[in-house]
Formats: C-alpha cells, structure tokens, sequence
C-alpha cells in the first residue's frame, strides 16, 4: 500500500521563473488523483516531482512517509511506475521487449528477464487487449496501440503507485474506456493513481479526487462534484464553461 503526500511544494524553472507553489495534498492507497490545468499550467511538472524525478524548491514529497529524494533509484522503480506524456525510442523493439523493460527494477543487474517476467509482461498485454501485438515492432503499430503498449510496460513493473501523464491521448473511445476500467481495478486492488489530464470526462468519472491547477497554484482541489464548477474550470481553462450533458464513455467507473 502507497500513501502519496505533497507537503507544500514549490518548484521553479531557470528561465520560466515559478511553476509550481505550495502545493500540498495526501492521497490514501488505492485512490485515484486527476490533474487538471491548462498547457504549461505545471501537471507535468508535478508528476515529476511526485515521482523523484525532479527535486523541489521547497517542501517534499513522501510515500508512506518517506521522502521520495531519499529513495535509491532502482528501489523507487519497484514503487513507482510513471508514464510519460511524450516517449522517443532509441529502438524498433519488439512489443513485447519493450513491455519487459517494466521487469527491469525486479531483474538482477547483467541478467536476462526470465520466464516469469515474460509472463507478467504477456499477461499485461492481454489485460489490455494487445495479445495479437506481441511480437510486432514498435513502427508497425498505431500511435494509440503504441499509447496502449506504453500502459502495459506500466502493469509489467507492477508498482504499487502509477504516476501517469496524459494515458488517454490518442485513444479512441473503447480503449479510453480500457485503460480507465483497468485504472479503477488497480486502485480496487489498492493502488494509488495519479494521472494528468485534459479529458475532463475521464477526471469525473475516474477519480476520487481533482486537483485543478492555476497560475502557479492549486485553484481547486476535492471530489469531482465540488471541483468540476464553470467557475473554477473557466479560471483555470481561460474559456467559459457551461453544464450539459454529453454522452461518455465513462460510465460507471466508480
């Protein structure tokens, strides 16, 4: 089980000036995050710095209580999975040689993934109805396939916090709705999710909690029926907003 907390964070960037201020939040094990807030708002930023990748100006970031800056590299792998938002490859890998790199933190240094990795990584890939893929390369596959194969790699390493940025991009409707069904069951096996996003839709249906990003700052943070208001949106977007109801892909998510 992973408590994820953010105790007053602030970070700043040479040549941007402040990013990020005072953020603070706790998330319990298995409850799900969003991060809503317009481009360059900070939402990958923070996923960063919940992840260690970054270190902050001010304040810390702690899983179950301890600091994530003090966390040797390969055991904060086994912690954490994170999905970034943009991924180049140095190489045409094979799908299911790109899904094993998630084993990589539970591998001995100089060895090969064994016969239970390459089950763990096989069984993620049907998780997300990626079988048929597995021995195609990366370039023969679409950008929403390869956004799906980048999911498993995640579910392969089988970290007890996903850290994800932007999961449904390039996505169609039925594997939107995959990838979110198959974030509210890890999280009702105890996982803790945290993912950035712009699909309000998923960020109501899906999370426990929003956190919706300002000028510098957190404008918002609560459940989705107190967070997802015109007025809090239309600060954070800079475009107004209106209630309707619009068909989803989502439903019955929580």
């Amino acid at each position: 089980m992973r408590e994820l907390e953010a105790r007053r964070v602030s970070f700043s960037r040479q040549g941007r000036g402040l990013i990020l201020a005072d953020i603070s939040f706790k998330l319990p094990a298995g409850k799900k995050l969003a991060i809503l807030g317009a481009n360059g708002a900070g939402k990958t930023t923070l996923l960063s710095l919940l992840g260690g990748r970054l270190s902050p100006d001010t304040g810390g970031v702690a899983l179950d209580g301890e600091n994530v800056g003090t966390i040797a590299p390969r055991s904060l792998a086994r912690k954490i999975a994170f999905l970034p938002q943009i991924e180049r490859l140095p190489f045409n890998y094979r799908v299911l040689e790109f899904v094993l790199m998630g084993r990589a933190p539970h591998i001995a240094p100089l060895s090969l993934p064994g016969a239970p990795d390459e089950a763990i990584a096989r069984s993620a890939l049907a998780e997300l109805g990626l079988a048929a893929l597995e021995a195609l390369r990366a370039g023969e596959i679409s950008g929403g396939e390869f956004q799906l194969v980048r999911m498993a790699r995640c579910l392969a390493q089988e970290a007890e916090l996903l850290l994800l940025d932007e999961p449904t991009s390039l996505l169609d409707p039925a594997n939107a709705q995959r990838v979110a069904r198959e974030l509210a069951a890890l999280a009702s096996k105890g996982k803790t999710i945290v993912f950035a996003t712009h699909d309000i839709a998923l960020a109501r249906s899906l999370a426990d909690l929003i956190l919706v990003l300002g000028n510098h700052g957190a404008l918002r943070l609560g459940p989705p029926a107190e967070v997802l208001m015109p007025d809090c949106l239309g600060q954070a977007f800079g475009v107004e907003f209106g209630m309707e109801k619009v068909p989803t892909a989502y439903s019955g998510l929580s």
